[in-house]
């Protein structure tokens, strides 16, 4: 009788354990190799989801100047030999070596109006735009369509004391109020928003825009790298990225892949441990019967 004679005529007896043991290293396996496979696969899926949530590349104005504000409260500043960025300029963002890694460009102007006897800011922005970069926005009523149409943040809206369907004039021309933005706890709250093509004329800044927000892809390639080769196209523009959205998407990623990966690490230990115990068992069990076959005359030739 040979050891594998021997190894084969255990498995025979005990074919339970045996299709237990092979049911768990087979269900470990799977189970390591589908957390693996959909760790990638959800990782890419969130982190394409997460680049088309706001924006991580600002471009504004080059100036000589440092704007005195800290979390919304401005305190002034000295701003000088600012030049303005023209609204054909960002057709060359979409020129770049890395443009397919941009999901949306939302231009915007900027300006004080006034209300009746309120100060308020208007901003001017691409709707279609807007909307794909912050898909977190519920608006109560409508989006505006045409140039004689605007959308309220939550406390303009409360303000101004105008609501869906009101009317509100500014520079002498009526408007109406088509949606109100529900309360996002940004800056958009207080603005009113209208087309940009009427904002810039309303303010008289046709074909300038005062600043843009890029959507960019994190994956394809490095923030940085888009940064350099936007501000080579637009060099009269501060280009710059938006570090704490860019770190704080990185962050939520790679903690999401090592959950995901120690998890495969507790299926390897255990499944580790099951077969280290039943190895163990059969030694044991083995050791019986070579000491028996042993102890009534076989050499250990004749066992091995």
């Amino acid at each position: 009788m040979k050891l594998h004679t021997i190894s084969i005529n255990n498995l025979k007896r005990r074919k339970a354990k045996m299709a237990f043991l092979t049911i768990g290293l087979m269900v470990g396996i799977a189970t390591i190799v589908t957390l693996v496979t959909l760790t990638r696969s959800m990782s890419s899926d969130i982190e394409r989801k997460m680049d088309e949530f706001g924006a991580n590349i600002l471009i504004t104005p080059q100036s000589n100047g440092l704007a005195m504000n800290y979390g919304g409260i401005s305190l002034g500043g000295v701003t000088f030999d600012q030049r303005e960025i023209r609204e054909q300029d960002l057709a060359k963002i979409k020129t770049i070596i890395n443009s397919k890694n941009i999901s949306a460009i939302a231009p915007k102007v900027l300006g004080g109006i006034k209300v009746g006897s309120r100060d308020v800011l208007l901003v001017g922005v691409n709707f279609d735009s807007e909307l794909k970069m912050k898909q977190w926005w519920q608006i109560f009523g409508e989006v505006p369509k045409s140039d004689n149409e605007v959308l309220l943040g939550s406390d303009a809206s409360k303000v101004l004391n105008a609501g869906p369907d009101d009317s509100i004039t500014i520079n002498d021309e009526t408007f109406t109020v088509v949606g109100v933005l529900d309360q996002t706890g940004s800056q958009d709250d207080t603005l009113v928003f209208a087309n940009l093509s009427k904002a810039q004329q309303l303010l008289g800044k046709e074909g300038k825009i005062t600043l843009a927000e890029v959507a960019a892809l994190c994956s394809g390639c490095p923030i940085s790298d888009m940064v350099t080769q936007i501000a080579e196209k637009i060099p009269d523009a501060r280009v710059s990225a938006i570090q704490q959205v860019v770190e704080g998407r990185l962050k939520a990623l790679d903690q999401f892949k090592r959950f995901s990966y120690a998890m495969a690490g507790v299926v390897v230990f255990i499944g580790s441990l099951i077969v280290f115990v039943t190895m163990m068992g059969s030694v044991n069990e083995r050791t019986t019967e070579i000491g028996v076959f042993r102890a009534i005359g076989f050499r250990k030739s004749h066992i091995m």
